[in-house]
C-alpha cells in the first residue's frame, strides 16, 4: 500500500486562490460519501472555528461538489455525496472554490482578530478569548469576564470600524515558536493551546493592532472587512460573556 504524503496547503501562501490543479492521491466509498484526497488543495478545512470551504472538483471526465473539507493527520478529505461520471486516482483534476462563500469567512474571520482587541480596549483590561465560531452570516467570541459586556457595545464597535477605516494591512509570517510566542504576547495574546511539537508558528497580524497564532483564512486589509455590526450579547456561564457580530456592505 502506497504512504499518502501530507497535503500542500495552498490556502495558507495566497487566500484569494479560487482555482488550482492537482492530482487525486485518494478516493474511498464512506458509507453515504466519497472521500477525495488530494496532493495539494486550496480548500480551507475545518478548524479553529472557521467552517471549511465547498466548491466543485472536476476533471476530464467527471466532477464532485466538495460539501465539507476535513484535515486528519497532515491529509486534507474533500468529501462529496456524489461522483459524478468519473473520476480515478491519479487523475489531474481541477479545484474551484465557492469564493462568495470563502470571501465572507475571510472578511469575518479577520473582524474577530480585529474586535477581540477592540474589547480590550473598549474594557480597559486584556480579556482573555475562551471560544469563537465563524459562519458567513455572523460569527461569536467568547470573553472571560465577570460583568455584562452589552454597556461597551457602542465604544466596541467605534474603535472597531475605526481600524476598518484605516485600513491597515493583515500581515501574515512564520515564525519560530519562541519568537512567535514573545511576539504575540506583545498583543496579549499566547500560545499555550498550540501542541508542544509544533515549532513553527504562522502568525496573523493586524498591523500595529492584534497578532495571533492562527491558520485561517484572511482579507489583506481591514478596508475589506466592511462596516461592524455588534449583534447580540449573552451569558455562556459564570464569568463568561459571548458577543455576536456581522459584517456589513461588501468592501
Amino acid at each position: 500500500m502506497v504512504k499518502i504524503r501530507e497535503t500542500k496547503l495552498l490556502y495558507l501562501k495566497d487566500a484569494y486562490l479560487r482555482e488550482f490543479e492537482a492530482k487525486i492521491m485518494k478516493i474511498e466509498k464512506l458509507d453515504d460519501k466519497f472521500g477525495i484526497v488530494l496532493d495539494q488543495t486550496a480548500f480551507y478545512p475545518v478548524g479553529g472555528g472557521q467552517p471549511a470551504d465547498t466548491g466543485e472538483i472536476s476533471g476530464g471526465k467527471g466532477k464532485a461538489h466538495i460539501i465539507h473539507v476535513e484535515k486528519k493527520n497532515g491529509i486534507v478529505w474533500h468529501f462529496t455525496g456524489e461522483i459524478v461520471g468519473e473520476l480515478s486516482e491519479g487523475d489531474t483534476v481541477r479545484g474551484i472554490i465557492d469564493w462568495d462563500r470563502r470571501y465572507k469567512l475571510m472578511r469575518m474571520h479577520t473582524a474577530a482578530h480585529l474586535i477581540s482587541e477592540a474589547v480590550r480596549k473598549a474594557v480597559g483590561k486584556p480579556l482573555e478569548i475562551v471560544g469563537s465560531a465563524i459562519n458567513v452570516e455572523k460569527a461569536r467570541l467568547d470573553f472571560g469576564y465577570e460583568k455584562s459586556i452589552r454597556d461597551f457595545f457602542p465604544k466596541i464597535e467605534e474603535i472597531a470600524n475605526q481600524v476598518i477605516e484605516e485600513n491597515r494591512p493583515v500581515i501574515i509570517r512564520i515564525m519560530p515558536r519562541k519568537e512567535a510566542e514573545e511576539y504575540v504576547t506583545k498583543f496579549n495574546e499566547s500560545l499555550r493551546i498550540l501542541p508542544p511539537q509544533v515549532q513553527e508558528v504562522r502568525v496573523v497580524e493586524i498591523e500595529d493592532w492584534h497578532a495571533c497564532a492562527c491558520g485561517g483564512t484572511h482579507v489583506k486589509s481591514t478596508g475589506e472587512i466592511g462596516k461592524i455590526k455588534l449583534l447580540k450579547r449573552s451569558s455562556k456561564g459564570k464569568g463568561v460573556e459571548r458577543i455576536e457580530f456581522t459584517v456589513l456592505q461588501n468592501p
